[in-house]
């Protein structure tokens, strides 16, 4: 008798927790939140995954400092290093963009920008500018980073730019994200995979469906993004909180 009591009694309590727990899954947004442990990160290169407490890293940029492994390489990849122009296997003109070695071969380091064909192809206009048209050109934002990257001698620098992962705000900070990783392979009329990234619009639909999530944390089953590198883990975490609170345009 006692053991019946018992059963009951236990099979009422994993009840009990079992729809508050399901409950609760549904109340509020899940938010992701790093290890503070300050060593994320460490001292990593363009493809490993590493993180950034929001201002804890110890491998946090210094300020005015533009990260060549986590601001250049993901934008020149996602807009150039792509096929039929300037990947390994296309290797248009004989220009590959898709390591530190092979951009430094367009690269006159401590130079003015104005020197280096990398830089002098992006400001043309026409057909004669990079990424060529139906292609977007580089915004002004993107073309001054890669400026300013080579007036500061074009290093090869692997720490990560400072970042908050409980600022995910979608214009502010993850569409601009994902303009510099993605949105180069993945808009215009020969959008990779028939992938559009171009508009909240166009994301909101890959965030809903997990295709976003899944592919920029190189997840099974889905295409590894941006290809051949992956985003430091606070931006991860910035577009995972963002999805968790509804994927807003806000």
């Amino acid at each position: 008798m006692k053991q019946n009591a018992f059963f009951l009694f236990a099979l009422w309590v994993s009840a009990f927790l079992g729809l508050t727990l399901f409950s609760a899954c549904h109340s509020e947004p899940i938010i992701v939140q790093l290890p503070d442990d300050g060593n994320n990160g460490g001292n990593n290169g363009g493809n490993n995954n590493g993180g950034n407490n929001g201002g804890s890293n110890a491998n946090e940029c210094p300020e005015g400092t533009i990260s060549f492994q986590y601001e250049v390489l993901p934008l020149l990849v996602s807009s150039c290093a792509t096929s039929g122009c300037h990947d390994a296997a296309s290797h248009k003109e004989g220009v590959i963009m898709d390591s530190y070695d092979n951009i430094m071969e367009e690269v006159k380091p401590n130079k003015p920008p104005s020197k280096s064909k990398l830089y002098q192809v992006l400001v043309r206009s026409g057909r004669e500018r990079m990424p060529p048209p139906p292609n977007p050109a580089f915004t002004q934002e993107q073309i001054d980073l890669i400026a300013n990257w080579i007036d500061q001698g074009a290093p090869n620098t692997d720490c990560l730019p400072a970042c908050d992962p409980y600022n995910y705000t979608f214009n502010a900070v993850i569409y601009p994200t994902i303009l510099q990783s993605c949105t180069g392979c993945h808009s215009g009329s020969q959008a990779s995979g028939s992938v559009w990234l171009e508009t909240y619009d166009d994301i909101y639909l890959y965030a809903v469906n997990g295709k976003l999530l899944g592919s920029i944390k190189h997840e099974a089953g889905y295409s590894a993004m941006p290809p051949g590198l992956q985003l430091d883990d606070c931006r991860i975490t910035q577009i995972e909180n963002w999805i968790n609170n509804g994927a807003p345009n806000d």
